[in-house]
């Protein structure tokens, strides 16, 4: 099975097949009766499902941890388990709300150990480059807006993300939080608006 070196694959390497290998060897195994044709075929019908996903998962994850390295790391577990339960997640009619509610469980794990452990804050003082005149739609995609992002609560953060970045609806934003849609209300009439004073005061303009 030869490896794929694309631009898009090049954070992956041998290394994430490896692993994605071994834990299929994990599940049950093969019928002996064409083994060889369906384990190349999930491996290609998996690598097109990689490439169709993989940057929306990796963007939600940069604006959740504001890390590249760190994205691409959870990234990585992400398509890991993916793979491990691919067979279900294909046939999911939305496997993209699969892949963001595994990466928002991986995200939020993450942020809370490293809190816990480094009881760290978000810095807010470094020099930041002027900002979108559209900070709602334009999510992180400038300095300025990055900073005001990571400065809520990873809950916010994700709830704000899923709803204004991927346009996903409220039922689904709280079933990957675990509250209720009321819930999620709240959380995100909350998370806009400490988006807007922590924007405001790193000294972008009133869309």
């Amino acid at each position: 099975m030869a490896l794929i070196v694309g631009e898009r694959w090049h954070w992956l390497g041998g290394a994430f097949w490896r692993r994605m290998l071994l834990a299929s060897q994990r599940l049950a195994a093969v019928p002996a009766t064409n083994a060889a044709d369906g384990a190349q075929e999930r491996v290609a019908a998996f690598e097109g499902f990689f490439h169709q996903y993989e940057g929306s998962v990796f963007g939600y994850l940069f604006r959740m941890t504001g890390q590249e390295a760190l994205a691409y790391d959870l990234s990585q577990e992400t398509f890991i388990r993916a793979w491990q339960h691919f067979d279900t997640v294909r046939a999911y009619q939305q496997p993209k709300a699969w892949l963001l509610r595994v990466a928002t469980n991986l995200a939020l794990n993450h942020l809370q150990r490293q809190k816990t452990v480094a009881n760290a804050t978000v810095p807010l003082d470094d020099e930041t480059s002027p900002a979108s005149s559209d900070p709602t739609i334009r999510l992180a995609e400038r300095d300025l807006v990055r900073q005001a992002l990571l400065a809520l609560i990873p809950r916010q953060r994700a709830a704000l993300v899923l709803r204004e970045v991927y346009g996903l609806p409220y039922g689904e934003v709280a079933h990957m939080l675990g509250i209720s849609p009321a819930a999620t209300r709240m959380l995100l009439w909350r998370a806009r608006d400490q988006f807007r004073a922590q924007y405001l005061r790193l000294g972008g303009q009133q869309p």
